[in-house]
């Protein structure tokens, strides 16, 4: 599973991709549940990144008139 965002800002196009792997199978020990794995929930995750890209272009822009 792969998901991407991408913010276009004023300084940057910011890019954040989050791959999802299932583990090596050799690591891979019983027993299994008999449901599957709940999908993640991503929403959270890209709160987080336009936070970030939000401080990061405040300050670049703070830096650009100091």
């Amino acid at each position: 599973m792969e998901k991407t965002w991408k913010i276009r800002g004023s300084a940057a196009t910011w890019k954040m991709t989050v791959t999802i792997l299932p583990p090596d199978s050799e690591a891979v020990t019983g027993p299994f549940p008999e449901e599957s794995e709940p999908r993640p929930d991503f929403d959270g995750l890209a709160d987080h990144f336009h936070t970030l890209v939000d401080l990061t272009e405040a300050q670049l822009l703070l830096e650009l008139l100091t």
